[in-house]
C-alpha cells in the first residue's frame, strides 16, 4: 500500500485521539448514590465474559510526550492508592451485577502499572481474583515501562498470574529516544524483552510510536525489525500526538526539538510500518494493533468487538458497566474521599440513550476494522446499518473508506489510515463535540464541573 496524495485525502487532518468507549462521558453525576443504579449493579448478569481495567497513575519518569493522567512516584502515596483502590474493587464485588460475571481479561495499565513493587502487584491482583471470578483462561496484562522492571520482578508477575506484558517501547533508537525524552535507551528495551520471555512470559506487545521528532521510514522499520527478532508477538502503533500541556510541546515550541513531520510525513510513516509488519507476517487487527498468527489480544477484543462490559478502577479510568459510560475523578485526594464513602468514584458518566446505541456499536466494532452484520442485527432488533446508516454508510463507500460486504463494514486500507476518523463519523454531533474537549481535558487532572462541561445527564 503506498501512501495516498495530499489531493485524495478523506480528511485534512487525521484524528489521533482513539476511540475508547461510547459516549464519552461528559455529565457530573447529580446523585452519586444513583450512580450504581444507573449501572444496573442491583441484578445478576449473565453473559459474555467481561473486561477489567486498572489504573495505577504513577511513574518512575515523566515522559515528555505522555499526556495521559500520572504522577511521580512515592512510596506513601503508592500505598494509600493501593488500599483505596481495592476498597473500589470490594465495593463493587458486593453487587449482584457485578458478583455474578465472570471476567476474561484484566489489565493493569497506568502511568507505569510496572512501578508495583512484586509483594504489591502479588497482593492486588490476589485482591482482584478474591474479590471477583475470573475465567480459569483469563488474559492477565501487565503495562510495562522498561525501567522499571528487572528479571525478578517478571518471575513474580508471572507467578502472580501475569499471562501478558505491554512494554511502552517507543523506539529502539537512542537519538530519536533522547529528542523525544523516552526513558529508556534501546539496548534496556531489548533486554526487558528477553527478561519476560525468560520469565514464562510468552505474549509480549510493544508500543512504538511514530513521526517523532527526525524519524524516517527507515529508523521506523528498522524498530520493527529490532522487535521481531528479540520475540514480540504484538505490535501496537501510536502517531505521535503533541499535547499543548506537555514537556514535548514546550521544546518543539522552543525549538529545542525538531519540528514534527506533517501530515503526509505521518502517514508516510504509518503506511510504510504497516507494510512493513503485514510484509514480516503479522495482521493487522485493530486500527493500532498487529499480531503474529495465533497472537490474540483478548482485552481488546472482549470490549470492542463483543461489545462487553470494561469494569474501569482507579484514578482517572475509564469504563462502561450496564451501557453506563463512566471517566473516575483524576485527583488522588478525590478519589481518596469518594471511595472511603463507598460510592463509585465518578468524575462524569452517563447512560447511553436508546438513539445512541447503534453509533456506538459502530464506532466501537470500525476501531477493531469491521462490524458484523450479525452482531449488529443481535444488538438493535434485526436491525440491517443501512436501516440506520443508509446515507452515511453510501457516503463513506463512495469515499473508499468503507467496504460492505454480505458478512460486515469493513474499513479499506485509506480508511484504515484514518480509522478513528471514520470511527468517529457515526458519533452524534453532541458526543463528537463535547467528548473531545472532555479528553483533551482529562489529562490535566481536571473535574469536569471546572472545564465548562456541566451539561447534566437526566
Amino acid at each position: 500500500m503506498t501512501a495516498p496524495t495530499i489531493s485524495t485525502l478523506p480528511y485534512d487532518r487525521r484524528d489521533r485521539q482513539p476511540v475508547m468507549c461510547y459516549p464519552m462521558p461528559w455529565a457530573p453525576p447529580q446523585d452519586r448514590t444513583a450512580v450504581a443504579s444507573l449501572m444496573g449493579l442491583g441484578v445478576p448478569a449473565p453473559g459474555q465474559p467481561k473486561a477489567m481495567y486498572v489504573h495505577i497513575p504513577f511513574c518512575k519518569y515523566l515522559c515528555g510526550f505522555c499526556p495521559f493522567v500520572k504522577y511521580s512516584h512515592d512510596e506513601g502515596r503508592v500505598e494509600q492508592y493501593l488500599a483505596d483502590l481495592k476498597r473500589e474493587m470490594t465495593t463493587y464485588a458486593r453487587t449482584p451485577y457485578l458478583s455474578s460475571v465472570e471476567f476474561g481479561s484484566l489489565y493493569l495499565g497506568g502511568g507505569t502499572a510496572s512501578i508495583l513493587t512484586a509483594a504489591q502487584l502479588d497482593d492486588l491482583l490476589g485482591h482482584a481474583r478474591s474479590a471477583f471470578r475470573f475465567a480459569p483462561d483469563a488474559e492477565i496484562t501487565l503495562e510495562c515501562s522498561p525501567i522499571t522492571v528487572d528479571p525478578a520482578k517478571l518471575r513474580a508477575a508471572r507467578a502472580a498470574g501475569v499471562t501478558r506484558v505491554s512494554f511502552g517501547v517507543q523506539t529502539f533508537d537512542d537519538g530519536i529516544g533522547q529528542a523525544s525524552d523516552v526513558a529508556q535507551d534501546g539496548a534496556t528495551s531489548r533486554q526487558v524483552i528477553e527478561w519476560a520471555q525468560a520469565a514464562g512470559i510468552d505474549s509480549v506487545s510493544i508500543d512504538l510510536i511514530y513521526n517523532l521528532p527526525g524519524q524516517s521510514a527507515e529508523q521506523l522499520t528498522k524498530d520493527i525489525d529490532t522487535a521481531l527478532s528479540v520475540g514480540v508477538g504484538q505490535v501496537t502503533l501510536f502517531p505521535l500526538s503533541v499535547m499543548p500541556h506537555t514537556k514535548l510541546a514546550r521544546d518543539v515550541e522552543s525549538g529545542k526539538v525538531d519540528a514534527i513531520g506533517d501530515l503526509r510525513h505521518e502517514l508516510d510513516l504509518c503506511t510504510a510500518a504497516g507494510d512493513h509488519l503485514k510484509q514480516r507476517g503479522l495482521t493487522q487487527t485493530s486500527v493500532p494493533d498487529y499480531s503474529l498468527p495465533g497472537v490474540d489480544y483478548r482485552h481488546a477484543r472482549i470490549h470492542f468487538a463483543d461489545y462487553q462490559d470494561l469494569l474501569g478502577l482507579g484514578a482517572g479510568a475509564m469504563g462502561t458497566v450496564g451501557e453506563y459510560t463512566y471517566v473516575n475523578v483524576a485527583e488522588l485526594k478525590r478519589y481518596h474521599e469518594l471511595v472511603t464513602e463507598g460510592v463509585p468514584p465518578v468524575n462524569a458518566g452517563q447512560k447511553t440513550p436508546e438513539h445512541e446505541k447503534p453509533r456506538s456499536t459502530m464506532a466501537m466494532g470500525l476501531r477493531m476494522l469491521s462490524v458484523s452484520r450479525e452482531a449488529f442485527a443481535d444488538r438493535h432488533d434485526g436491525a440491517r446499518p443501512e436501516d440506520v446508516f443508509g446515507p452515511l454508510l453510501a457516503s463513506l463507500e463512495e469515499r473508499g473508506l468503507i467496504e460492505l460486504t454480505d458478512e460486515d463494514i469493513r474499513l479499506t486500507d485509506l480508511g484504515a489510515l484514518f480509522g478513528y476518523d471514520v470511527a468517529k463519523e457515526f458519533y452524534s454531533p453532541e458526543i463528537r463535540e463535547r467528548g473531545q474537549r472532555l479528553a483533551e481535558r482529562l489529562a490535566r487532572k481536571r473535574d469536569v464541573v471546572d472545564v465548562g462541561l456541566g451539561h447534566r445527564s437526566e
